[in-house]
C-alpha cells in the first residue's frame, strides 16, 4: 500500500509504503514533519527511510528518524551537510545535520534493496541535483523531483543542478512500461504512459 503525506509550504510529498503487518518505509520526509511523524508512528512500524535527493524540503524530517537506517547516495549525503547545496540558506537556516548523526546506507544505480518484503530498485537520476535517485517497487516509481505530472520536472538552476543530466534521467525513466505509476515529489500522481505524450 502507498500513502501520500504532503507537508510544508513547498507542498512536498512523502510516501509511506507499507505491508500487511503495518511495517513501513518512508520515501522522503520534508519540512514541518512533526504532526505527520506523530500520526505515522501511531499507525506504522517504520523500518527505514529512503531519500531521493538532498534538498531541505525532502530531508528535514530525517530529524525524527535518526535511529533508523536511512538510504541515499554519497552525493546526497554531501548535500545534506551543506547549507547552500541543500537550500537551507533560502530559509535563513543552517543545515541541522552533521556527519555521524544519521545511520546512512549508500545506494548505487541498479541496487536492489530488500525491505519489509519488497524488492526496491535504485535508478540513478541526477539533474535536479547531483546524486538524485528514483526508487522502483514493482510498478510504483518514486521519482523525487526528476519528473512531475504533465510534462513538468524539477528545477535545474539550483546548486548542483544540470539540465542535460535531468533530460537524460527523464528519458531513462520514460523507458519503463506505460503502466508504471509515478509518485512525484510534488503535485499529483501520473504514469509513464501519460508522461510519454510530452516528450
Amino acid at each position: 500500500m502507498v500513502e501520500k503525506v504532503t507537508t510544508g509550504f513547498y507542498f512536498t510529498n512523502s510516501y509511506i509504503v507499507s505491508n500487511d503487518k503495518n511495517e513501513a518505509i518512508i520515501i522522503d520526509c520534508g519540512l514541518n514533519y512533526n504532526n505527520a511523524y506523530k500520526k505515522i508512528k501511531e499507525l506504522y512500524d517504520v523500518k527505514a527511510i529512503l531519500i531521493t535527493h538532498g534538498h531541505m524540503d525532502h530531508i528535514d524530517g530525517l530529524q525524527y528518524y535518526m535511529d533508523l537506517p536511512i538510504y541515499m547516495t554519497k552525493e546526497t549525503e554531501d548535500m545534506i551537510y551543506d547549507t547552500y547545496d541543500s537550500l537551507y540558506d533560502t530559509l535563513e537556516r543552517e543545515t541541522p545535520f552533521s556527519k555521524g548523526m544519521l545511520n546512512i546506507n549508500y545506494v548505487f544505480d541498479g541496487d536492489i534493496i530488500d525491505l519489509i518484503g519488497y524488492k526496491i530498485k535504485v535508478i540513478e537520476t541526477p539533474g535536479h541535483t547531483k546524486g538524485g535517485v528514483t526508487y522502483l517497487i514493482d510498478k510504483d516509481m518514486f521519482s523525487g523531483d526528476t519528473i512531475f505530472e504533465g510534462g513538468s520536472f524539477g528545477r535545474y538552476d539550483f546548486p548542483t543542478g544540470n539540465y542535460k543530466l535531468l533530460l537524460e534521467s527523464i528519458k531513462k525513466l520514460l523507458s519503463y512500461p506505460d503502466d508504471v505509476i509515478i509518485y512525484p515529489g510534488h503535485n499529483n500522481t501520473t504514469t509513464i504512459g501519460n508522461e510519454k505524450k510530452f516528450y
